[in-house]
């Protein structure tokens, strides 16, 4: 591998060191840096590039500089590039993007030398139904989760939850969650949701804080067609797409949601092995 784009978030505290020292490290191994004019403006060695023309320049790989919260928008940046994303963490959590600071040079080195894996993530492909005027609104593909819930309002919701057109409840609560297996480690855990590993062919329904005690998350095939119906509300509800793209949801309106044909392709390096990362990020084992 010879050119890889870079996409850095500037919100986080050192980015901008991060974005140096990282242009370092690429042009000692004969790496062509590629990313957009701020992060360019870092380094004469990094050249300038909008994210959608990476792969025309010959970008062969991203990596995403930030937290899992770059990751995820790198994702929604990069649709139809069919390029590769490795995450570099200068953000806290960093679930998704697992390589840490001083692991920087060793993970530029396997990129170099073709030692990693790719996994491909699955995606959720998700679309909202008027029924006020019919009409039909895609949101783009969620790499983590889609979550439908009551927004501004105290009130709890009623919502009607289908797997393949036949129904399962109809839920009092305050929302629900549909996650992939890269998301079972975001909101819908904190939701009480399962850990899913990443090559896991199944999706996540979880409700947010039911009104019954005997509701549970609920882990079905990843070809289940999903879909939900908003029964009753006080005010509009919001769904979206990896917390972006918010649409709203009124009474009767619905919820289709199915695995994307288009999966992410997620960069793991050699000797990857999820469990570590529970370990480490989560604190498995510890006491």
């Amino acid at each position: 591998m010879k050119t890889i784009g870079l996409i850095a978030n500037f919100k986080k505290e050192r980015a901008a060191e991060s974005v140096k020292h990282l242009a370092s490290l690429a042009a000692g191994m004969g790496f062509t840096l590629l990313a957009e004019a701020r992060a360019a403006a870092m380094s004469p060695t990094i050249k300038e590039c909008p994210v959608k023309s990476f792969a025309q320049r010959g970008a062969e790989a991203v990596v995403a500089l930030g937290g899992d919260g770059t990751m995820l928008d790198a994702s929604h940046q990069l649709v139809g590039q069919h390029l590769p994303m490795m995450g570099l963490n200068i953000g806290s959590l960093g679930y998704l993007t697992g390589v840490e600071e001083h692991q920087f040079g060793e993970a530029l080195q396997q990129l170099r030398e073709d030692r990693f894996g790719v996994s491909l993530r699955s995606a959720l492909a998700v679309t909202v139904l008027h029924r006020l005027d019919g009409t039909l609104v895609p949101l783009p593909d969620a790499l983590n989760d889609v979550v439908a819930n009551h927004g501004a309002s105290a009130h709890a919701v009623e919502i009607e939850l289908l797997l393949d057109e036949k129904p399962v409840a109809v839920f009092l609560c305050d929302g629900i969650i549909v996650a992939s297996p890269t998301g079972s480690t975001a909101y819908s855990l904190s939701a009480g949701g399962p850990i899913l590993l990443p090559d896991t062919a199944a999706l996540v329904i979880s409700l947010i804080c039911p009104h019954t005690l005997t509701s549970r998350p609920l882990v079905v095939r990843d070809t289940t067609r999903i879909a939900f119906q908003v029964v009753a509300c006080d005010v509009p509800m919001i769904v979206s797409s990896d917390g972006r793209e918010d649409e709203p949801l009124c009474c009767g309106d619905r919820v289709e949601i199915a695995r994307s044909t288009h999966d992410v392709p997620v960069i793991e390096l050699h000797g990857y092995n999820p469990c570590d990362v529970l370990r480490r990020k989560l604190r498995w084992g510890g006491r």
